[in-house]
């Protein structure tokens, strides 16, 4: 159809919005993650469990697999916009890419983290199991969201 051609300008349009777009998902994340952050600066002294392990169980629910899908928007719109952009891609699309993979690798260690929490505690509870495949399924998927950005990025460059 005539008038529809891909032209550089409206390419670099295309690009240009679904950066921007990228960017304003990975706000969703960022927003949950500070206002998990302010609830881990909130914890003080329980009976039941020293102040660093009830802030690491605070943080540790970043790692829920439904808690963490909301990173996952930002990494596909930023991973298939950078093979999109191929070796045109703008440093602000590399920075969105690599800023995503950075929060997913953060949160797998997280993950890791809070893990080791559980199995190390003095009392194990009978639902510690349960907590430890959810958050080894919130590992999963932030390794596969970092995989994602991790290869978009060496294929760009």
């Amino acid at each position: 159809m005539p008038g529809t051609e891909l032209t550089p300008e409206h390419r670099a349009g295309i690009l240009r919005n679904l950066t921007v777009a990228g960017w304003l998902l990975l706000g969703g994340p960022i927003g949950f993650l500070a206002f998990q952050i302010e609830r881990v600066r909130g914890v003080t002294e329980q009976p039941f469990a020293s102040v660093w392990d009830q802030r690491i169980e605070v943080l540790s629910f970043l790692m829920l697999p439904p808690n963490l899908v909301v990173l996952a928007p930002a990494a596909f719109v930023a991973a298939v916009t950078t093979w999109l952009a191929g070796r045109d891609a703008e440093i602000w699309l590399t920075t969105l890419l690599r800023l995503v993979a950075g929060v997913a690798i953060t949160l797998a260690a997280v993950g890791v983290v809070s893990i080791l929490s559980i199995v190390l505690r003095d009392e194990p509870g009978p639902s510690d199991i349960d907590g430890i495949f959810l958050r080894l399924g919130g590992i999963a998927l932030a390794a596969g969201l970092a995989l994602i950005c991790h290869t978009a990025d060496r294929l760009s460059t």
